[in-house]
């Protein structure tokens, strides 16, 4: 029998749940009822994602001129929608570095996906989108579909990654045609579970395609465009765009970026990427 990318969520749903907290404050975020304060206060009961959030609040990822002190303070300076984004990236890492996986070397996966998100935040913040983390948190899990993949197909996946290595094929291609279904529709049948926003939805589902999206295209190629940066050399990006393998170009148009802006924007993102890596990834997965 063949598995739908919802049925090979589904199976494994238990196992891959939020943390309450995280699923307390997006309920919040998503009610009009629930004050500032209030999303403060159920952050403040979680010790361990309190300190977590104080240490991001305070990294070189915001930059703030003046230190955050506490998480209603944080809530105030970041934002109520921008802080449940983060929280559910940071929370993501625990959640899968949970599940046994040996096919991939989990701090190279958090790495490359870290420094994705890394990247679509710096490309949001050149086009002035407001919520950046939205950006960012959608960069960290595009390729969490894969870590499910692995876990519940280990054989096939890893008959997908010989393939891919030795024809030096996409990954997802091929998932496509062995399976049905590819690492993005898996990732985002999981956020679609997790009741996450539909713009995080879309972003995942189509990094590969951002074309297809029906909504959210913006959102969708600024993913794309950070997952190409994230796997190429700076020296690689120049103004014959149309050659890039791996590249929509037409995402290029939608997102009204240019080679010039890239290579800003990568010189920009190298800093922060390497002072963050420590706190988002190294803390967790150590």
């Amino acid at each position: 029998m063949t598995l739908s990318a919802r049925e090979l969520v589904m199976n494994i749903s238990e196992d891959i749940s939020l943390p309450d907290t995280v699923v307390r404050v997006n309920h919040m975020v998503n009610t009009p009822l629930y004050s500032a304060a209030d999303i403060g206060d159920t952050i403040s009961s979680d010790h361990d994602l309190t300190a977590r959030l104080l240490r991001i609040a305070n990294s070189p990822f915001f930059d703030f001129p003046s230190h955050i002190n506490s998480v209603h303070r944080a809530v105030a300076v970041i934002g109520n929608r921008e802080l449940r984004d983060l929280l559910l990236a940071t929370c993501a890492i625990d959640v899968f570095d949970k599940l046994p996986n040996e096919l991939v070397s989990m701090e190279t996966f958090w790495r490359h996906s870290l420094r994705c998100g890394v990247i679509a935040r710096a490309l949001a913040r050149h086009l002035h989108k407001p919520n950046v983390e939205r950006y960012f948190t959608a960069g960290l899990l595009h390729d969490i579909g894969s870590l499910l993949i692995n876990h519940q197909l280990p054989d096939q996946a890893k008959q997908i990654l010989k393939q891919s290595s030795h024809h030096r094929q996409r990954r997802y291609i091929i998932e496509q045609e062995e399976l049905g279904f590819s690492h993005a529709d898996v990732g985002g049948e999981l956020l679609r579970l997790w009741g996450l926003p539909d713009y995080l939805i879309v972003s995942v589902e189509h990094h590969h395609s951002p074309n297809l999206a029906q909504r959210h295209q913006q959102d969708a190629a600024i993913a794309h465009i950070a997952n190409y940066l994230s796997n190429t050399l700076r020296s690689n990006i120049g103004e014959n765009m149309e050659a890039s393998v791996g590249l929509d170009i037409e995402a290029l148009h939608t997102a009204n970026l240019s080679p010039e802006d890239l290579q800003s924007i990568l010189r920009d993102s190298d800093q922060v990427f390497n002072e963050t890596l420590e706190i988002m990834v190294y803390d967790q997965v150590a």
